[in-house]
């Protein structure tokens, strides 16, 4: 299993780390399981939109601080961060502590993974400053008991997922793709567009297959045609301007337009780096102050 998918580097106290968003080009939602959870079929792709964590080891006790994001993340035990270390404390009977510095760039409530990949940077971490020897499987499976989201950030690539998210394999035929990721102010309660969704689901179920054939053959096109996420029509019934940005983006020359996730950031496909940024800064001119940002898919190496 690749580990390179962090861009770690060792400081003279510690370690920094580059904890990518995902996108999810292709999300269904097979039916609710008797545990609560969902299980799903996707695909998922890290890009070039990075949160930055500093791990310094201390004596025992974990102290956290956050800059950038929203005002409301928490900084006690709530924290992903926080509750992904106290695991791993717990877990391998580690008496140490940290210092953690998490610098912000991933808008939260957006379905871009940020708090997953910080809770799986943390963890990268605290296997680098406490326990080297633990194999890096492990570690992802522990992940999984944070958060569904958490294991494919162990990947290294894109990845296809079932399960409730913590079974990954790894789709190494995914050719460099562009994406503007377009983030509106407003927010969304992942569990209230979960709750919506089975309601709201028409029964069909969706095939991935057809994605990974398109994405095989690197058309741009067949790839865009076959997006897909089922948690649009629950997100589109409890926000009122899912239609509008959408449009917005489709209008403003995107190949493709899907949400991510649980949303509400929406990515668009685009041709190559300077169509991504012809985009972006025409959405930026329409919608100031929300975030627009120029991303690349990454992959294995």
């Amino acid at each position: 299993m690749p580990h390179n998918f962090f861009q770690t580097r060792q400081t003279k106290t510690g370690w920094t780390i580059s904890a990518p968003a995902k996108l999810n080009l292709f999300f269904e939602v097979l039916g609710k399981r008797d545990d609560g959870f969902h299980e799903i079929s996707s695909l998922a792709v890290p890009v070039s939109l990075y949160d930055t964590l500093h791990f310094e080891p201390a004596d025992s006790d974990i102290s956290f601080e956050c800059c950038g994001g929203s005002d409301d993340v928490p900084l006690d035990g709530r924290n992903i961060v926080v509750k992904a270390l106290e695991k791993f404390r717990q877990r391998y009977n580690v008496e140490h502590g940290a210092k953690v510095k998490l610098v912000k760039q991933i808008p939260s409530q957006a379905g871009l993974g940020g708090g997953s990949s910080d809770a799986a940077a943390a963890l990268f971490a605290a296997r680098s400053a406490w326990k080297p020897e633990i194999p890096l499987p492990e570690l992802s499976a522990l992940s999984a008991e944070i958060g569904s989201d958490c294991p494919m950030f162990f990947s290294g690539g894109a990845v296809i997922i079932s399960g409730r998210g913590e079974i990954i394999e790894p789709f190494d035929d995914c050719p460099p793709l562009h994406f503007v990721i377009f983030k509106p102010n407003e927010g969304l309660s992942t569990a209230e567009v979960y709750r919506q969704c089975m309601p709201l689901h028409d029964g069909k179920i969706r095939n991935i297959n057809g994605l990974l054939s398109a994405l095989r053959s690197g058309s741009l096109e067949d790839i865009g045609r076959n997006f897909f996420n089922r948690l649009e029509v629950p997100a589109a019934a409890v926000w009122n301007n899912f239609s509008a940005v959408k449009e917005q983006l489709e209008s403003a020359g995107c190949l493709a337009v899907r949400m991510t996730g649980s949303g509400t950031a929406f990515y668009g496909l685009c041709r190559n780096e300077e169509h991504s940024e012809a985009v972006a800064e025409k959405l930026q001119r329409q919608r100031a102050g929300e975030c627009a940002a120029v991303v690349k898919s990454l992959s294995a190496t």
